[in-house]
Formats: C-alpha cells, sequence, structure tokens
C-alpha cells in the first residue's frame, strides 16, 4: 500500500496499531488476537461518536457499529460497510524483508500484513466516515458490519445481515482487485467455490496393466473423459449445469454499459 501523507500524521500512526495485532484467523492460537483486531474497530467507531459492539454471533467474533447521519434526519439514507481484520498467515517469513506484522515503508510504500487486504482498504472508509461526521457533515447513516473470518471461508456475516431487519440502501466494499495502479476494479459479481471428492472403479481387483491394459476399462481414463466433459472447449458450461441461473435484467446491462 502506498501511503498519502508523511507516516508521522496520527491516522498512519493508527492504521500501524491495527496492523501491529496478529489477526491471523487460520491459527486458533490467535482467536485472541481475531477478537482484539474486532474491538479496536468497535473502539475507533465509539470514539468518532458511534455506537458499537462486538459480537458473537455463534462463536465468531462480528465488528457490528453505527455512525449516524449529521443531520440525525430519520429519513437519511444507511449505507452499509463491509470489510475484514483478519488476515492471512505470513508464512513463510523468510520471504518477508521487513516483519509482517511490524508496518514498514520502503521506497513510499507501506509493507505489512493486511495492509492490502482488508484492514487498509476498511482503515480508509472508517477514517472517511469519522472526518465527515466530526465535520458534521456526514449525509447518511454509515453502518459497519465487519467480520474476522473472511480469510478461512466463513459464512457468519451473511447469515448475521440476513438475520438483522433494519436493511440499507447501499452497501461499500473495499476488498477488491485494482485493474492497475489507480484503476479500481468494480466487481458486479463473483464466483462461488464447490468441493467434491470423486472416486471411480471400474474393477473389482487391481490388474497388471501391461497383461490387461488397453482391454480392462482403467480408471484414471475414466476419469479423465468424465472431467474433459464438464467444460467444453469453448468454456460455456453445459446447460444442465447452468439450469437456475438468473441473467441481468436490461436495467442492469444498461447501467454496466
Amino acid at each position: 500500500m502506498q501511503p498519502a501523507a508523511d507516516v508521522s500524521v496520527p491516522a498512519l500512526e493508527e492504521l500501524f496499531e491495527w496492523l501491529r495485532i496478529p489477526s491471523i484467523s487460520a491459527d486458533p492460537a490467535h482467536g485472541a488476537d481475531v477478537r482484539g483486531a474486532g474491538e479496536w474497530l468497535c473502539e475507533r467507531l465509539r470514539a468518532a461518536g458511534g455506537t458499537a459492539e462486538l459480537v458473537d454471533w455463534h462463536g465468531q467474533p462480528l465488528a457490528v457499529g453505527e455512525l449516524r447521519a449529521s443531520s440525525g434526519a430519520e429519513s437519511a439514507p444507511t449505507v452499509l460497510v463491509y470489510g475484514h481484520f483478519d488476515v492471512q498467515p505470513p508464512a513463510p517469513l523468510e520471504q518477508w524483508d521487513s516483519p509482517p506484522f511490524e508496518p514498514t515503508v520502503r521506497d513510499g510504500w507501506l509493507y505489512a500484513r493486511g495492509v492490502a487486504d482488508d484492514k487498509g482498504q476498511l482503515f480508509l472508509l472508517l477514517k472517511a466516515a469519522e472526518e465527515l461526521a466530526a465535520e458534521g457533515a456526514l449525509p447518511v447513516n454509515v453502518r459497519f458490519a465487519c467480520d474476522g473470518e473472511e480469510e478461512t471461508g466463513g459464512h457468519s456475516i451473511v447469515d448475521f445481515l440476513a438475520a438483522d431487519e433494519r436493511g440499507a440502501d447501499a452497501c461499500v466494499i473495499f476488498d477488491s482487485s485494482m485493474l492497475q495502479r489507480g484503476v479500481p476494479a468494480f466487481n458486479i459479481g463473483t464466483r462461488g467455490v464447490m468441493y467434491y471428492h470423486v472416486e471411480v472403479r471400474t474393477g473389482e481387483r487391481d490388474l497388471h496393466s501391461g497383461v490387461f491394459g488397453g482391454a480392462a476399462l482403467n480408471a484414471m481414463e475414466a476419469m479423465l473423459q468424465t472431467l474433459s466433459g464438464v467444460l467444453p472447449r469453448e468454456g460455456r458450461l453445459p446447460d444442465a449445469l447452468r439450469a437456475g441461473l438468473i441473467p441481468p435484467a436490461e436495467a442492469e446491462l444498461a447501467a454496466w454499459r
């Protein structure tokens, strides 16, 4: 991450403090650190004049809080902000030029685990809302709902939001890619992931390949033929696997264009 100002500014010092928390969700030994990173976010929201709490959602910590619109109007729209405060394990450590949990600036760039995924981006959204609130110029309610299990594929935040009847008028997520420096990607959808364990058996017992090879059906060949039929050369899934897909509406297509 490239800092936009000198590292001595208070905002960056705050970010450094957050980055020093080794909130590695994949390692149970860092469970307290994951919770600590969530509580850090809640403390910042409360310090900015908002409300916040660390919610234990079926054993997973969620940082949930809100900064109300400066006008106090009940009609003010609500913007939901999502981000995650957990990080990936930093191994192998020998490939780091500086300690992963000690933020370091080199040649104008900031290096630390989590600075680009996703503490850095989430911090920017937090500071933007905080500064607007301090100036009495926050035009919307900003509701934060953040988790500490994104890096382990958790589903808690989805279930929590589905159960939250308050809803929101829009959602902002700064956890994506950059097409190039200064050009962020605008994602309109993401692919899901499914895992299968497939076992193919073509005979009752092992056979000598030198004697029976070519005559008996080979399990590996059967598997390869099956897998190659799932995705044709042109890359479009067969209709049977595309069942249930909802195509984009004309209004959505027009907006993308």
